[in-house]
């Protein structure tokens, strides 16, 4: 999970603008204020949900790497916001957890990314379900100043919702190997 100075020297994208960021990300083991706009870690998000008392005004659980999004099926309904982390550049869990949480799940709230990412996957990320992201690479940050936003041409990978992909966008080792045998 980032830390408090990481956060600190971050900002929130979102809409393609930089936006004043009104939610606080807290520690294990921290209590929300009953009026404060709060992500809590993911075990005392369900600890507080389970028990059903103690909620901030706008809940936000934050996703690790190792946590199992199905866990929180029974209680999207009381979340506004998801914040999924990614512990590594090269760790791709919080991708499929995106897609799961919308696709699987249908939360329609706030996804948004944390932790290390590149600019070259946050349009990826975008159309796995994220929202927003807490910027904290100052390359990030650097790079959407400037305007730069990584267009993706060609997706090999269909979402739901996509509709009608033209064959030539889809799964073309299939194509290849029904034309050679």
């Amino acid at each position: 999970m980032s830390n408090n100075a990481e956060i600190a020297r971050s900002s929130l994208w979102k809409d393609g603008k930089f936006v004043a960021d009104d939610w606080v990300l807290l520690e294990a083991g921290e209590s929300p204020v009953r009026n404060e706009k709060a992500f809590l870690t993911f075990a005392d998000a369900l600890t507080l949900l389970r028990v059903g008392t103690s909620l901030p005004s706008s809940l936000g659980v934050i996703v690790g790497a190792n946590d199992d999004v199905d866990d929180l099926a029974n209680y999207l309904d009381r979340i506004e916001a998801l914040a999924i982390d990614f512990p590594g550049f090269g760790d791709g869990r919080g991708f499929s957890s995106a897609r799961l949480l919308r696709e699987r799940l249908g939360f329609t709230g706030e996804i948004r990314a944390i932790g290390k990412y590149i600019l070259d996957q946050m349009p990826l990320l975008v159309r796995c379900g994220v929202s927003s992201f807490l910027v904290t690479s100052e390359k990030v940050k650097a790079g959407l100043t400037r305007g730069e936003w990584p267009e993706v041409a060609t997706y090999y990978q269909p979402v739901a919702g996509d509709g009608d992909l033209p064959d030539g966008q889809l799964r073309p080792w299939l194509r290849h190997k029904a034309k050679v045998g």
